[in-house]
């Protein structure tokens, strides 16, 4: 029985871990201490009942669960605090070298508006994700331009 417990405890912690998608992110890191937690704590609530082994392997499903959830919420609020300029992270670079704060800069008024209204709307999606590829080109595609012309 010990043998059994051991084991899946263990599988069931490195199948979460490998489901993982996101390296040192809060929700990788929330998932893995959930499991962990839930399956120490579903373990001995299991050994009451004479099912250590179900009860630690529930115990890891609802912890990874719960810890992943919160760790990405707690993702998301960061990647807000840095858009907003309250958090001062090292900028991410998209493959053309260009940061949010570049394509920011090159945008219009106009264009700042209809960035800001559909952060509005969606405020779980972090304002870099919701200029499409197309957008970005264009703006890169206008900052060429302008250099050419004013040279």
């Amino acid at each position: 029985m010990k043998k059994t417990l051991t084991s899946s405890v263990v599988g069931l912690g490195l199948l979460l871990m490998v489901g993982c998608s996101a390296p040192n992110t809060h929700e990788r890191r929330g998932t893995e201490a959930g499991a962990v937690a839930g399956a120490i704590i579903g373990g001995i609530i299991g050994h009451q009942s004479g099912e250590t082994a179900a009860g630690a392997a529930i115990g890891a499903a609802v912890g990874g669960t719960a810890g992943a959830a919160m760790g990405a919420a707690k993702d998301r609020e960061e990647d807000r605090r840095y858009e907003r300029g309250t958090v001062r992270a090292q900028p991410v670079q998209d493959q053309y070298g260009y940061t949010l704060q570049d394509y920011m800069q090159l945008m219009t008024d106009e264009e700042m508006e209809i960035l800001q209204a559909r952060a509005d709307a969606r405020p779980e999606v972090p304002m870099g994700q919701l200029l499409t590829d197309r957008e970005k080109a264009n703006l890169r595609r206008r900052e060429v331009a302008d250099k050419e012309i004013g040279s």
